[in-house]
């Protein structure tokens, strides 16, 4: 695995050497021998970023051929047996890989062709969940996320690192919906809170200053921080008690809250 700063193609940032059986392979081979072209075939449609492939064949008989790709997309259903190859690859090689870096410079190569819910189980004791891709939206945009949270188990301390991977809009609905709830599940890596928590102390300052401003007080109630505060008024202010630094918690520290 050679890893390259995007900006520098020259420069490698690190190289690491992986060892595999030949029983990790034959299912990714079994794939890749399934529609081996006779010819050179090019494959793309019109985008303004994406990703690619190639794959070079060698026969015994001499003769070679390939598969190009480039830009391809998810959602057309003519380009599955492609899918197939890269999901085929990228499971092999994530059975190979165990390394934390190796697996953060995966993660980013697979992001562009993966679809569903990026999370994966990193232990079972405690349980503990790595979101390592991107989840934009928030809870009514994109819900995928909130049907995996609420099938976790109750009874037990879960762990969700999620690796600021999710958007700040995100990160409040999950304050709202678990963290002031006083759920199970403890959430890592969640830095955007930081600034939620400034804005609802400044938010506080302005709702005793305005309260007599009816003006004013129209002007926050058009806010997302109206509506978070007003809603959730009680644990809110329990919540904004707790240390600056500990709003946004480590890995570790959710481990040692789970023990």
């Amino acid at each position: 695995m050679k890893h390259k700063i995007p900006k520098n193609k020259e420069k490698i940032l690190s190289i690491k050497i992986y060892s595999f059986t030949s029983q990790q392979v034959t299912k990714f081979k079994k794939e890749l021998n399934q529609n081996i072209p006779n010819s050179n075939i090019h494959k793309s449609e019109s985008a303004l970023d994406g990703g690619g492939f190639i794959i070079s064949y060698f026969k015994k008989d001499g003769t070679t051929s390939k598969l190009s790709t480039r830009n391809i997309s998810r959602n057309s259903k003519k380009y599955k047996a492609e899918f197939n190859l890269i999901d085929s690859f990228f499971e092999f090689i994530y059975s190979v890989v165990d390394d934390d870096e190796g697996l953060k410079i995966l993660d980013e190569s697979y992001e562009p062709y993966f679809y569903g819910l990026p999370i994966r189980k990193v232990a079972e004791n405690p349980l503990e969940y790595k979101i390592w891709g991107s989840i934009s939206g928030d809870v009514t945009w994109n819900n995928q996320l909130t049907p995996f949270l609420d099938g976790l188990p109750k009874n037990q301390c879960i762990i969700i690192d999620c690796d600021n991977q999710l958007s700040y809009s995100w990160q409040e609905d999950i304050l709202r919906l678990y963290i002031l709830k006083n759920s199970t599940i403890q959430f890592a890596n969640m830095d955007w809170l930081k600034h939620t928590r400034e804005y609802l102390i400044e938010f506080k300052e302005e709702l005793k200053t305005c309260k007599d401003n009816e003006e004013e007080m129209e002007k926050l109630k058009k806010t997302t921080t109206y509506d978070l505060y007003m809603n959730n008024t009680t644990e809110i202010n329990k919540w904004l008690e707790i240390p600056k630094n500990s709003i946004s918690k480590t890995v570790e520290q959710c481990r040692e809250n789970c023990r």
